[in-house]
C-alpha cells in the first residue's frame, strides 16, 4: 500500500511540516485539507524558487493561496549543488525529475533542510479565516507534497533556482520515446 501523501523521502520531508510529530494537539483542519487536495480542489499549483501559489475551490468559491519560502543561503546552496553534482552518476538511470533517495540522506547528513519549517513560511490566503495556516493553505501544502512525490527535483527547485539545473532535462542515456513522436492513430497498429 502506497502513501497518498509523502510516498517518497522527498515528499515526506515536506509532509512533516504539515503533520508535525512535535505537536501536542491535533489540527482539526488536516482531514478537510487532505480531502481538498485529494479531490482536486487545488488548482493552478505553481511551484517556483521561493514560492508556491494555487487556487483552492470550495463550493464554487475560489481562495488564492501563496506560500513564500526562504531560499538556501549562499553557503548552503553551494554545498547542496556539490551534493547534487556528486549524485549525478546515479541520476543517469532515473526518470526526468526523479532524484536518488541517497541524495536526500546526504543533504540531511549535511544538515541541509529540504522543507521549510512552518514558522519560516510566509503564508497568505484570501479567505476570511484568522488562522495563518487555514485549511486552504494546508490543502496547498498537501498538493505540494503530492507534486514533490511525483517529481522530487521540485524539492530542490523550491529552495534554489541553481540547485537542480537539469530538472527538466531527460536523463542521459535514457531509453525513452518522447510522447510528441508518437502517432496516436497508429500507436496500436492498423
Amino acid at each position: 500500500m502506497s502513501a497518498e501523501f509523502g510516498a517518497t523521502v522527498w515528499g515526506r520531508a515536506w509532509l512533516r511540516t504539515v503533520e508535525s510529530t512535535s505537536v501536542t494537539t491535533s489540527n482539526a483542519g488536516l482531514p478537510k485539507a487532505r480531502s481538498l487536495a485529494r479531490n482536486q480542489a487545488v488548482a493552478d499549483l505553481t511551484i517556483v524558487t521561493g514560492r508556491v501559489t494555487a487556487e483552492v475551490r470550495v463550493k464554487d468559491v475560489g481562495y488564492r493561496v501563496e506560500v513564500g519560502l526562504p531560499e538556501w543561503s549562499g553557503r548552503t546552496r553551494a554545498e547542496a549543488e556539490r551534493l547534487v553534482a556528486a549524485a549525478g552518476a546515479q541520476r543517469a538511470t532515473l526518470a526526468p525529475g526523479d532524484l536518488p533517495d541517497s541524495l536526500e540522506a546526504d543533504l540531511r547528513r549535511h544538515e541541509i533542510d529540504l522543507a521549510v519549517h512552518p514558522s519560516a513560511q510566509v503564508v497568505e490566503c484570501s479567505c476570511p479565516a484568522r488562522a495563518p495556516r487555514c485549511v486552504h493553505v494546508l490543502a496547498v501544502l498537501y498538493a505540494l507534497v503530492q507534486r514533490i512525490d511525483e517529481e522530487p527535483a521540485l524539492a530542490l527547485v523550491l529552495r534554489s533556482a541553481h540547485a537542480e539545473p537539469a530538472a527538466a532535462a531527460p536523463a542521459a542515456g535514457a531509453n525513452r520515446i518522447p510522447l510528441t513522436d508518437l502517432d496516436p492513430a497508429r500507436f496500436y497498429g492498423d
